[in-house]
């Protein structure tokens, strides 16, 4: 992927685990945009469904829309937790191949990286998340 430069827009998504505190999602948005960057949530983000960031279905459209949107630079998973590792069939990989971006997460997200790496040639990165690292 392309390096990340001041200015650039970074796709917020929740890939796994809902936060318990909505509010951490806007803190860290905040941190985010404070160091210069346009953030952009995915349409589900806040989502709930038991412990999980809404149905796989939503999670893994997000992924999607945020692979495939052109204005995209870089994708920050607000959180690890669980359940990351059941969008792994449901992924279409080739638009990942076909506009690879930063991907930035940790913990479950693991799951996406190393599918990532083996079925789209990406190199993710494992870094800070916006809850887990940026909302405080």
């Amino acid at each position: 992927p392309k390096k990340l430069i001041k200015g650039d827009l970074i796709g917020i998504i929740s890939p796994a685990s809902s936060p318990d505190d909505l509010a951490l999602i806007q803190s860290g948005v905040r941190y985010i945009e404070g160091l210069g960057y346009k953030t952009v949530l995915g349409r589900n983000v806040g989502k709930s469904r038991g412990y999980l960031a809404g149905t796989d279905e939503e999670r893994v459209s997000d992924l999607h829309q945020m692979f495939g949107d052109k204005r995209v630079n870089a994708i920050f998973c607000l959180r690890g937790g669980y359940g990351a590792f059941r969008l792994l069939e449901k992924i279409d990989y080739k638009i990942i191949r076909n506009n690879p971006k930063i991907f930035v997460g940790f913990s479950e997200i693991t799951a996406l990286q190393m599918a990532f790496l083996q079925k789209a040639n990406l190199i993710t990165f494992a870094r800070p998340m916006v809850i887990t690292n940026f909302s405080k």
